[in-house]
């Protein structure tokens, strides 16, 4: 493994591609896709900086519940923990870039069983194929310095106010192990079993977006802090919501790893003779560069034609991703068929842009849009009773 420290008190510690490719595997089993996408970063996490810190500081490091019982936390919250000895670290990995704030989820501040030691501040740069120890804090810091914010059940502190060595939390481990990082909580109600069963049946209901916010705290920490209702209430709503899409992880692409039925422009051309020629010469410009970040899929129709849905991702001076979407007839074939369409539509399937072929269309191309990383969007190609939806993620 791969690490250094980035700036002389931030850790750096590298993701191979085959680690995130199997992270997004793992990810899969969960309601929404925001659950799904939680579930990632922490899967990454998690075996990015697990084994590190076995092999570098503490060999008898161990992950805080089972690895088949995280889902269940998951589902719910960000965070991982990891427990060294009598102290527990709190993994809290988002992507975003900046380091104005650390911000921790009440359940990891005020749930009794859940309360951590130390809350480190992980970014996961997926881009650059990295994961960024950037600052710590502890939990009585998080009690007496923090800002609550009831909106989202939140703890927050400002980026100065977070210990930015690293190094020294290592030394602590070592030579102050009785330092006095936590605070006393209030213990949380006991919940009868009716009213246990009762919230469980409420909290599962696909109505439910945000089940963490849809109850007092009190009610929630209690029922989250129980294994066996937690681990129902999770599987219960795998069950309740309708099945998820499997989501195209555009991220990915730049790291050449390609879900089921998608292909890199570069391995297509080299398995068949002039076909990113034929793709560029049907696009009339450099659309199809080597340098430029492109997928592909054939679909085919009913007809028994095939057609090629591309995608294409540039990344632009703000760092933010140029997305572009075209159907193609497959080499050999002129034009596509009359009336096919290609349709651009938000996650949740609101029509965004449309285009439909004209008798002698040799591609069509839905407008060119711009997004940040995290971005939702699916596309439809439909041609009569014939349609078939891919979903991605930025």
């Amino acid at each position: 493994m791969i690490f250094s420290y980035a700036r002389p008190t931030q850790l750096w510690l590298e993701i191979s591609s085959r680690l995130s490719a199997e992270a997004w595997e793992q990810s899969q089993h969960f309601s929404d896709t925001s659950s799904v996408w939680r579930g990632y970063l922490n899967q990454i996490c998690y075996q990015v900086f697990f084994p590190w810190i076995q092999e570098e500081y503490a060999p008898n490091a161990a992950i805080w519940l089972t690895t088949s019982a995280l889902p269940s936390v998951w589902e719910f919250v960000n965070g991982t923990v990891i427990v060294m000895g009598t102290k527990r670290l709190i993994l809290l990995p988002t992507e975003i870039i900046d380091e104005d704030e650390l911000r921790v989820p009440q359940e990891w501040v005020d749930i009794p069983s859940w309360v951590g030691d130390y809350y480190l501040a992980v970014q996961v740069n997926l881009h650059e194929k990295s994961l960024i120890i950037w600052g710590y804090t502890t939990h009585q810091q998080l009690k007496h310095e923090g800002r609550y914010d009831p909106r989202d059940r939140s703890y927050s502190l400002d980026g100065d106010d977070i210990f930015r060595d690293m190094r020294v939390l290592w030394v602590a481990q070592q030579l102050c192990s009785d330092e006095v990082t936590r605070e006393v909580v209030a213990s949380l109600p006991s919940l009868p079993m009716a009213q246990a069963e009762n919230l469980i049946q409420r909290l599962a209901s696909p109505n439910v977006v945000f089940p963490r916010l849809a109850v007092p705290f009190s009610l929630w920490g209690a029922l989250l802090e129980n294994e066996n209702w937690r681990s129902r209430l999770y599987h219960q709503r795998l069950s309740a919501l309708p099945s998820i899409p499997v989501l195209v992880n555009l991220s990915r692409w730049g790291q050449n790893i390609f879900a089921d039925g998608w292909q890199s422009l570069a391995d297509l051309s080299s398995s068949s003779t002039g076909l990113a020629y034929s793709f560029s010469s049907l696009r009339g410009d450099n659309s199809f560069e080597d340098d430029l970040v492109q997928g592909c899929r054939w679909i085919d129709l009913p007809s028994g034609e095939s057609i090629a849905l591309l995608v294409k991702l540039t990344t632009q001076a703000d760092n933010r991703i140029m997305v572009r979407v075209q159907l193609h007839p497959r080499p050999g074939n002129r034009y596509l068929p009359a009336n096919i369409k290609l349709i651009l539509l938000s996650f949740s399937g609101k029509i965004l842009q449309y285009v439909e072929a004209g008798s002698e269309d040799n591609y069509i191309q839905v407008p060119s849009f711009k997004c940040s990383s995290e971005f939702q969007f699916s596309v439809k190609v439909a041609l009569q009773e014939f349609e078939i939806t891919e979903y991605f993620v930025v």
